[in-house]
C-alpha cells in the first residue's frame, strides 16, 4: 500500500512539473510565480509539515541563494557603469574599424567583442545597446539576417559562460568551488568557438577563399591552446594570488584615484581608450588572482569610476546604482524562486518520493552519460527540468543529494545543456527582440542555431567525461 502511494505521488510530482512547464510554455505564468508556485505544491503534496514549509522552504529558501543575487547585483551595477560611459559602444565600434569590410573578419571581431562584454554586463537592455551596433554593421556586410541574429546569440551566450553571477549559482546549487569551473569553462570555451569557426565557413562560405588564412591561423591557434590547458590551468594554481595580489591591486587603485583628481582639475571628459580594460578586470581578478566574486566586481566599479571622473561621476554612480539594481531584480525574485525549489525537493518528505524516478532516469557510466544528456538536451528550454535557472536547480541539488553524479558531473552538464537554452529558446527576451529588429520569426533562429548548439552539448559532456567527471 505504501508503494503505491510513493508510486502515485511520483506520478503526480511529475504532472506538477509538466504542467508548470506547459504554463510557462504558453506564457499563462511567469517563471518567476511559476518556481515558488511550484516549490509549495511539490512540498504539500508530499506532505511535507506546514511549518517546515514556512521555515525552511519560503525563509530559508528565500535567502539560500544569497551569495548569488548579491553577486549578480554588483555585477549589473558595473555593467549600467560600462553603458552610461559607452564603454561597451566604443568597444565596438573601434572593432568595426579594424574589421573593414571583412564580413568574416567582422563576424569574428562581433564575437570575441560580444562575448567579453557580456562576461559582465547583461539584460535585455544591453542586448538591445550592443545590438543595435553590431547587427546593422553586418547586414552592411551583406551577412544574411538570420546568420547575423546567430552570430549574436552565440557571441552572447559564449560570454555568458563567464558570467561571474551564473558561476556563483553553480557554487550554491552544486556545492564546488571556482577551480572546478575554471577548469571546465576554459576548455569549453575553446571548443565553442571551433564550433563558431565551422558556423562562419559554412554560413559565409561564398567569403571563405580570401580568409582561409585567418581561418588556418585561428584554427591552429586554438587547438594549441586546448592541447595546453592543463598546463596553464597548473601554473595558474600555483601563483601566490593572496595578499601580494591585494596589495598592488590597492596600490594601482591609488593611483586611478590620482588621476581622477588630475581630471577633475583639467575638467576632462572623454573616455581614455584604458577605460576600455575595465571589463576584464572582474574575470582577471578572479581567475588569475582568486578573488572572491563580490570584491572582484566592487574594485571594478571603482576603476570604472575613477577611470572615468567628471564632476558628475557621483551622481551617475548613484543613478548607476539604483538602475542597475532595477534591471535585475526579476533575476533576482528568481533565484528566490530557485532557492525555495531547491529547499523544497531536497527535503527528505520531497526526495523519498523523487528519488526513485531519478535513479531510472540517471545514467551511470560515462557513455550514458554523453548519449542521455545529448537526446534530453531540450529539455534545458522554457526553464524545464535541465535549465539551472528553472526548475533544474531542484533537480541538480537532489541528484547532487544522492551521490549518483558528483557536482562537476551536474555542472558540465548543466553547462553544457544550457547552450540550447541560451542560444535558441524563442522565449528569451533577446531571441524575440532580436528577431524582431531582423524582421524574422523567432522559429527560423531556432532552426539556424540549433544543429551546432546540439553539437556543442555533445562536444560539452564528452570534455566532462575527459575531465574525469563520470567514471567509464
Amino acid at each position: 500500500m505504501i508503494d503505491i502511494l510513493s508510486s502515485a505521488t511520483s506520478c503526480l510530482i511529475i504532472c506538477v512539473f509538466i504542467i508548470a512547464a506547459l504554463l510557462m510554455h504558453f506564457r499563462i505564468l511567469s517563471a518567476l510565480l511559476a518556481l515558488p508556485i511550484l516549490a509549495i505544491v511539490i512540498a504539500f503534496i508530499c506532505g511535507v509539515p506546514y511549518d517546515e514549509i514556512i521555515d525552511k522552504i519560503i525563509n530559508n529558501g528565500s535567502v539560500k541563494l544569497a551569495n548569488t543575487y548579491t553577486t549578480t547585483l554588483f555585477g549589473a551595477i558595473l555593467a549600467e557603469l560600462l553603458t552610461r560611459h559607452n564603454i561597451a559602444a566604443k568597444f565596438i565600434k573601434f572593432t568595426a574599424e579594424f574589421a573593414s569590410d571583412n564580413p568574416i573578419l567582422m563576424s569574428f571581431g562581433v564575437i570575441v567583442v560580444t562575448s567579453v562584454l557580456f562576461s559582465t554586463i547583461g539584460g535585455l537592455g544591453a542586448v538591445i545597446m550592443v545590438g543595435t551596433i553590431v547587427l546593422p554593421v553586418m547586414l552592411s556586410l551583406s551577412i544574411p539576417p538570420r546568420v547575423a541574429g546567430g552570430i549574436f546569440l552565440f557571441s552572447i551566450s559564449l560570454g555568458g559562460l563567464f558570467n561571474l553571477a551564473s558561476w556563483q549559482l553553480y557554487i550554491d546549487v552544486l556545492k564546488i568551488n571556482p577551480n572546478e569551473i575554471i577548469k571546465f569553462v576554459l576548455p569549453f570555451s575553446l571548443i565553442y568557438i571551433l564550433i563558431l569557426l565551422v558556423f562562419l565557413i559554412i554560413e559565409l562560405r561564398d567569403n571563405l577563399a580570401k580568409n582561409l588564412p585567418y581561418f588556418m591561423g585561428l584554427f591552429i591557434g586554438i587547438c594549441t591552446l586546448f592541447f595546453n590547458i592543463g598546463k596553464f590551468n597548473f601554473k595558474i594554481s600555483v601563483i601566490n594570488y593572496t595578499n601580494e595580489s591585494y596589495k598592488y591591486t590597492f596600490w594601482l587603485f591609488g593611483l586611478s584615484i590620482i588621476y581622477a583628481i588630475f581630471r577633475h582639475r583639467k575638467n576632462i571628459t572623454n573616455i581614455s581608450n584604458w577605460a576600455m580594460l575595465i571589463p576584464f578586470i572582474p574575470l582577471v581578478l578572479v581567475l588569475l588572482f582568486k578573488w572572491p566574486f563580490i570584491s572582484a566586481f566592487v574594485l571594478a566599479i571603482s576603476y570604472c569610476v575613477t577611470l572615468t571622473w567628471t564632476k558628475d561621476s557621483i551622481k551617475i554612480l548613484t543613478s548607476s546604482i539604483i538602475d542597475g539594481i532595477n534591471k535585475v531584480i526579476p533575476a533576482v525574485f528568481l533565484m528566490i524562486g530557485i532557492g525555495m525549489l531547491l529547499n523544497s525537493v531536497t527535503s527528505h518528505y520531497v526526495s523519498s518520493k523523487i528519488n526513485p524516478i531519478l535513479n531510472l532516469i540517471i545514467p551511470h557510466s560515462a557513455l550514458m552519460y554523453i548519449i542521455v544528456f545529448t537526446v534530453l538536451a531540450p529539455l534545458a528550454l522554457y526553464r524545464g527540468p535541465l535549465n539551472l535557472w528553472g526548475m533544474g536547480g531542484g533537480i541538480a541539488a537532489l541528484i547532487n543529494q544522492s551521490g549518483k553524479l558528483t557536482g562537476k558531473a551536474l555542472m558540465g552538464m548543466l553547462m553544457s545543456v544550457g547552450q540550447i537554452q541560451g542560444v535558441c529558446d524563442p522565449t528569451n527576451t533577446q531571441n524575440i527582440w532580436i528577431a524582431n529588429y531582423l524582421g524574422l520569426e523567432t522559429q527560423s533562429l531556432l532552426l539556424k542555431t540549433l544543429p551546432y548548439t546540439w553539437i556543442m552539448v555533445g562536444a560539452g559532456l564528452s570534455l566532462a567525461v575527459c575531465l574525469g567527471y563520470v567514471n567509464w
